[in-house]
């Protein structure tokens, strides 16, 4: 028997700048599926404003967002079906239903720039699960998602891996099978104090070790940062 569970809730996002507290409303959205062949949760973010001009960047925003977890999500049934048909027809039953859970972790969000996180974990049987990562920066004031080139000057890569090492926070030891660099980063973010660099599982380490996040302090990043921010 299908069941499906669309939850809203509301929460106000209060963030500081210069000179004052900016609030933008933050509309948490949560979808439960549940199926006999697999379980999907989703939960992401989308926002709003008091201003037109803003609000109507926000709705874009909202709109990429929406169809992003759309899309994740009908691409997973796609393949859940496809699999459990072909498991099916060779007479072997998954041991457990198939997964898809994604969440988002917000870092920015006011009048002139979001960054969001957006993880997406699928297991389709085996061992071990996928986990995706996307990173939406969008600037509120081009109406522009931007994607690394965008944020970041890669002609100093050399200078930046040199901070993510600096910056890395490994007291066990775990990370033992690469180096971060900006090119095995999985998604880059910002905050108003750092950038934000995250590594999926079994980049930096075994699987145990989970995923790395790096934040590395802005103003020591200035000189490759590609966008203005408040406050730095």
């Amino acid at each position: 028997m299908k069941t499906k569970l669309i939850l809203f809730s509301v929460a106000v996002l209060a963030l500081v700048s210069c000179q004052k507290e900016i609030r933008l409303q933050s509309e948490r959205i949560h979808t439960i599926e549940s199926e006999p062949h697999w379980e999907i949760s989703l939960s992401h973010s989308v926002f709003s404003f008091t201003e037109p001009a803003v609000e109507k960047a926000c709705v874009a925003y909202n709109d990429e967002i929406q169809g992003l977890v759309a899309g994740i999500h009908a691409a997973f049934v796609e393949r859940a079906r496809t699999l459990y048909a072909e498991l099916d027809s060779a007479g072997i039953a998954p041991a457990a239903p198939f997964e898809l859970y994604l969440s988002d972790s917000v870092y920015i969000a006011d009048d002139k720039f979001i960054s969001v996180l957006v993880r997406s974990y699928e297991m389709l049987g085996g061992a071990n699960g996928n986990t995706d990562y996307y990173a939406l920066n969008y600037d509120l004031a081009t109406g522009k998602f931007l994607n690394l080139k965008d944020l970041l000057d890669l002609s100093k890569a050399e200078d930046i891996n040199a901070l993510l090492q600096k910056y890395l926070q490994d007291p066990d030891g775990c990370y033992t099978f690469e180096k971060p660099t900006v090119d095995n980063c999985s998604a880059v973010n910002l905050s108003p104090e750092s950038v934000i660099f995250t590594y999926g599982k079994y980049i930096l380490g075994p699987g145990a070790c989970g995923e790395a996040t790096i934040a590395v302090p802005r103003s020591e990043l200035s000189h490759c940062l590609k966008v203005g921010m408040p406050c730095s």
